[in-house]
């Protein structure tokens, strides 16, 4: 490939967005509506409101048990598929204002806000744009109705962090075709909430490809722009015609952003990466054989931990609370647990030096004595630029990988040394790493 085909691959940078979501590392998802009550996953729209049968509620002790996981932020499904609202809407008698709860009194959206509020924890929702309630749905009027509701949720909830968009929908061959105006929606967002990360569906940050805890070993924030042309239900357009179209690839691509999937020539963005997990190895919405039988274990959750957010990517953890309204103490318990595992894995920080020594070399010096971790960091205002290095110490090497990107977790056999050699083997231009830190 020519010097040009470097150079064009090391143009997108991160905006302010995206790099406050990186710095945030680990998050949270909450799916809590009448599926928690029917014991749905994707509910039907015409299950009366009564059915949500929430009698008490407690976000406050929400938000504590999230932070004791170590999470930084919680994105509530203020809307899912079944277009029930956990918040009072002006636009649908189809929310929580017609149900039981507080005399219909309740605004579950508005309480965990309030709640994040006084902890100093960030607050983001969930907006379906799927909707098998609203009347409107697959018709023009609709995007008037979907962009009233973004409008309630941005201007009446505080700072928002996140807004998260679903692209599912089983409407099936003969269901309703909806032509979503995401550019709108997008500008509703950014007119309200200018500090607000959107993702999934949209230009901030993407979906990993899957929803079982895996990442690539080149797990890259630089991708092609075609890639954000969405399916024809999630962005009604088709991919482009000609090369660009044979060349198709989405999120799901084992290769996705490496030079095998770039075209020289085309334009690329900066979008980093997403792991969406359950606190389950199965479903989104509460159920007490998940809880039972499919709680992720500890290990799990720190092998995920260390797949995304020690991989380039930040993990978004979905804890669904039970028909009480209760996030199960059996879930925090685990994820609580982790975050320890984790902690302790990196407790033992050692001062140390990164200096360049050559164009594709770097050496850490440091107080001699066993090391078995290194966390590096690139220059993202440089771009993304690394795409294989390995580390040695004493002659030898210790460990190979590929991406690094805005974090890297380098985890070796124990070695007793006081210094470590990263040799840069491939590389778009020039690197430039950032940051580096060396733990016992």
């Amino acid at each position: 490939m020519s010097e040009n085909f470097d150079k064009q691959l090391v143009v997108p940078v991160p905006n302010e967005r995206q790099m406050a979501i990186l710095n945030m590392g680990y998050y949270n998802f909450i799916h809590f509506g009448l599926n928690t009550f029917t014991k749905k996953e994707w509910g039907s729209g015409q299950v009366p409101t009564s059915e949500f049968k929430l009698k008490s509620l407690d976000t406050d002790k929400w938000v504590k048990d999230l932070m004791a996981t170590g999470s930084k932020g919680v994105i509530i499904t203020a809307k899912h598929h079944d277009g029930f609202c956990l918040f009072p809407s002006k636009y649908t008698d189809y929310c929580v204002k017609n149900t039981p709860f507080m005399d219909g009194k309740g605004d579950v959206v508005g309480s965990l806000a309030a709640s994040c509020k006084k902890y100093g924890f960030k607050f983001g929702f969930y907006l379906s744009p799927w909707d098998r309630h609203e009347p409107t749905y697959g018709t023009e009027a609709y995007n008037d109705y979907f962009c009233n509701q973004l409008e309630e949720l941005c201007t009446n909830y505080g700072e928002i962090f996140c807004v998260w968009f679903d692209g599912a929908c089983g409407e099936g061959a003969n269901g309703k075709k909806q032509r979503y105006d995401w550019d709108r929606f997008y500008s509703v967002i950014h007119k309200y909430q200018p500090n607000c990360v959107i993702s999934n569906c949209a230009y901030d940050v993407r979906w990993i490809g899957n929803e079982d805890g895996k990442c690539r070993e080149a797990e890259w924030s630089v991708v092609p722009k075609r890639l954000q042309c969405f399916d024809e239900i999630m962005r009604n357009q088709q991919q482009s015609e000609g090369v660009f179209a044979m060349a198709k690839i989405d999120n799901t691509d084992k290769n996705l952003g490496e030079r095998s999937t770039i075209i020289e020539g085309e334009e690329m963005v900066f979008w980093p990466s997403e792991m969406d997990i359950s606190a389950t190895y199965a479903g989104w919405f509460y159920r007490k054989w998940f809880e039972i039988f499919l709680a992720r274990s500890v290990g799990n959750l720190v092998a995920c931990y260390k797949r995304s957010v020690g991989n380039n990517a930040t993990l978004l953890v979905n804890v669904a609370p039970n028909p009480k309204g209760e996030l199960p103490a059996k879930f925090i318990r685990r994820m609580t647990k982790a975050k320890e595992r984790i902690q302790k894995m990196f407790s033992t920080q050692v001062e140390c030096e990164l200096k360049q020594i050559g164009t594709y070399e770097y050496e850490i010096t440091f107080p001699k004595g066993k090391v078995s971790k290194i966390v590096l960091a690139e220059d993202l205002s440089k771009s993304q630029r690394v795409e294989e290095f390995a580390l040695f110490a004493n002659g030898k090497r210790i460990f190979k990988s590929k991406t690094i990107g805005f974090k890297k977790f380098c985890i070796f056999n124990k070695i007793n040394t006081d210094k470590i050699t990263i040799k840069i083997i491939d590389s778009r231009c020039e690197p430039y790493l950032a940051s580096c830190r060396v733990y016992r």
